[in-house]
């Protein structure tokens, strides 16, 4: 099976593409983010998607000026679609990631959020990812998009997209934690190992496949206070600052992942104490090198 990967060299797509090279039966191309950083246009993408099965469109912006994330999502999605269409197979199967982010935040943190919850999203990176979905599920080929929750593991960039990531990253430099709100604020954590191995999953079954929109999380919610203490429990000192912004990150999104473990016979195996350590002593080696 011949695989493409965008967004290669970020932290998901670094993960996706060590695993897929584990699996002797793939061929696998990857599509690394550029020197300018923007995402090839159409008729650059011949080479790339011509002969692939399937693709893992991982290739995403999060952060940046509105101009970039809106080109390096939607723009980019659109350039990758139209160049399947005029270059690919008909029969290529996309596995999207997408994010929670699609999700109009609730102030319920421990209620599940399914696919048929309404996708209200509240910041342009949320817009983005939407219509990406969008577009994606009106192109006509095999698709799964998959919303996944909030990811984190080793290698994932602290002051980033990970709270997790960062957390580690302070307690291990001595810096102090400083949370916006009480800490009691609630987030869907997932490592990245099992998302990972979801993403395989979704992108090699043959029979009964179905197209459409998953969630990818944990179904449960953790406290920022509750990943503090995991830290502490390694041993680590941890020096904390909590805002009197007290109604800050209350609101959160938990998501349902039911649909995707029935599915593809998925769940997830990695516990926070055992995420959090493992990331916890990557960024020791990193201080240390």
């Amino acid at each position: 099976m011949y695989v493409g990967v965008t967004g290669a060299s970020g932290f998901l797509g670094k993960n996706l593409t060590n695993a897929l090279h584990q699996l002797t039966e793939f061929k696998i191309t990857t599509l690394k983010r550029s020197s300018s950083g923007k995402f090839p246009e159409i008729n650059r993408l011949k080479s790339f998607v011509e002969d692939l099965d399937l693709i893992y469109h991982v290739a995403g912006v999060n952060r940046g000026t509105n101009e970039e994330i809106l080109k390096g999502n939607i723009q980019a999605t659109f350039n990758l679609l139209e160049a399947i269409r005029k270059y690919g197979k008909s029969s290529l199967r996309i596995i999207f990631t997408s994010s929670s982010q699609v999700y109009k935040k609730t102030k319920q943190p421990e209620k599940l959020i399914t696919e048929t919850y309404k996708a209200e999203p509240e910041t342009l990176f949320g817009v983005t990812k939407k219509a990406s979905e969008d577009l994606i599920r009106l192109s006509g080929f095999e698709h799964a998009i998959i919303r996944i929750a909030n990811v984190y593991g080793p290698g994932c960039r602290p002051e980033y997209n990970s709270v997790i990531a960062t957390f580690c990253y302070k307690s291990v430099n001595k810096k102090t934690l400083r949370i916006d709100g009480d800490g009691h604020q609630k987030r869907d954590f997932i490592y990245i190992e099992d998302v990972i191995k979801a993403m395989i999953l979704a992108g090699t079954q043959k029979k009964h496949f179905v197209s459409g929109v998953y969630n990818l999380g944990n179904n449960r919610a953790t406290s920022l206070r509750q990943v503090i203490s995991n830290i502490k429990s390694l041993g680590i000192k941890v020096k904390e600052s909590y805002s009197q912004n007290t109604s800050t990150g209350k609101n959160s999104v938990s998501l349902d992942a039911t649909r995707f473990r029935k599915q593809f016979k998925w769940t997830p195996k990695t516990t926070l104490r055992s995420g959090v350590k493992n990331t916890l002593l990557w960024f020791q080696k990193e201080v240390t090198r």
